[in-house]
Formats: C-alpha cells, structure tokens, sequence
C-alpha cells in the first residue's frame, strides 16, 4: 500500500468522525490529518494540524484542501438543527460545498456519510436530503467520490437520544431476523463504517455508494 498520504476529515466530533479520526491516526499510510473544527480541540497528536473553520465562507481555506483523500462526516437531526433550512444547510450544503472545493483542487478520493434509502425520490425529507447531497457530490464533486449508507448506527455518543437508544436495543434483539434483502438495514457500529470509509478512499473502486451489510463485509477484511 503507497503512503506518505495526508486527509482532510470534516465532523470529526461526531460518532463515526470521532471513530474515524482515531483509526486514522493509527493508520501509517497518513502523515498528515486536517481536521476542520468550528471551535478548537487543542489535540496534542502532531499528526493533527487542527484547521478551524467557518462554513458559511468554506473557499476561503482551500488551500486546506491540498490533501490526497477528503472524509465528510457531518450531520445533525431536525430537532438539534432547529428547522428543516438549518438541517439542510449541515445534511446537504456543506458537503456540497466541501465536495466542490475538493474536485476544484484536485483531491484525488472523497467518501462520505449519507444514509440507507438516501434517494431524491423518497417521500421522507431526511432521506431525500440526504440523497440530494449524493447527487450534488457526484455531480460537482472529485471524480471518486463515494456514499457510505449506514443504517441504525452503534456507538457511544456523547449526546444521550432516549428514542435512539431505544431504537438501538430493538435493533440488537431483532436484528437476526433480517435476512435477505432486509439484511441491509441491520444496524452496524461506527468503527465499521469508519474502517469501511479508509478502505474505500485507498481501494478507488467502481462502486459509488455502499450500504450496511457492504460496509460490514468491507470492515471484516480490514
């Protein structure tokens, strides 16, 4: 595998961002992770060069985006958002803006999070979001740029969600009578859709957007 590779990771305080810059910092093909905050972390990992940012002027720090592989993990609920505008604006703006920077300075690989059933055709306004920024990243964004699909996601978040962990513990009892073509929404932990997002950006493959069960597999041979 080539090294000396650097990356540019947005939404690394988020579940799977978190997860991800952690494997990231193991990984010895990364010399160098960017890492785009609003507000500073102050890490201590010399890896890191923290680059602290605001969206509504992302151009601005294009020359951040001198990096091989460009990681978006960003996301929010409608609820935490405020308003179905302000989650649109974090779900399907940012990134359509992070991907168009990426691809106006030649990033090679771009992965990031959407969600199972992300389609612009769906009748439910999350999904359709989400599948209305994949399309917008295809479309301006770097040439290899992929979705990953998670479904119900496992891990420890910092924020407690009554329904979520309610949620979470249903999917665990019940999730081995999803079999078939419902295998896809079992629920997967962050550290398999981040170790899928690594392997993806190195790999380049012809596939554009991964669902669940395609992460697993992915994540079982990392």
């Amino acid at each position: 595998m080539s090294s000396n590779k650097t990356a540019l990771l947005f939404g690394a305080t988020g579940l799977v961002g978190k997860k991800l810059l952690e494997l990231l910092l193991e990984d010895d093909r990364y010399v160098k992770l960017r890492v785009a905050n609003r507000k500073s972390k102050n890490y201590s990992n010399t890896k890191i060069e923290e680059v602290i940012v605001d969206f509504s002027d992302l151009e601005k720090y294009s020359k951040s985006f001198n990096v091989d592989h460009v990681f978006i993990c960003l996301g929010t609920t409608i609820k935490k958002a405020g308003s179905k505008p302000a989650f649109e604006k974090v779900d399907l703006e940012y990134p359509h803006q992070i991907a168009r920077i990426a691809k106006q300075e030649n990033v090679n690989q771009l992965v990031h999070i959407s969600v199972i059933g992300a389609t612009v055709n769906s009748s439910n306004f999350y999904t359709k979001t989400k599948g209305r920024a994949e399309d917008a990243i295809w479309k301006d964004g770097p040439k290899n740029s992929y979705a990953v699909r998670p479904s119900m996601l496992f891990g420890d978040r910092e924020e407690f969600r009554l329904g979520e962990k309610a949620g979470i513990f249903l999917m665990k009892v019940f999730q081995f009578l999803m079999v078939g073509g419902a295998k896809k929404y079992r629920g997967i932990y962050d550290e398999e859709v981040a170790q899928a997002m690594i392997f993806i950006a190195n790999s380049c493959p012809k596939q554009k957007a991964f669902d669940s069960e395609e992460l697993k597999a992915i994540a079982t041979n990392f």
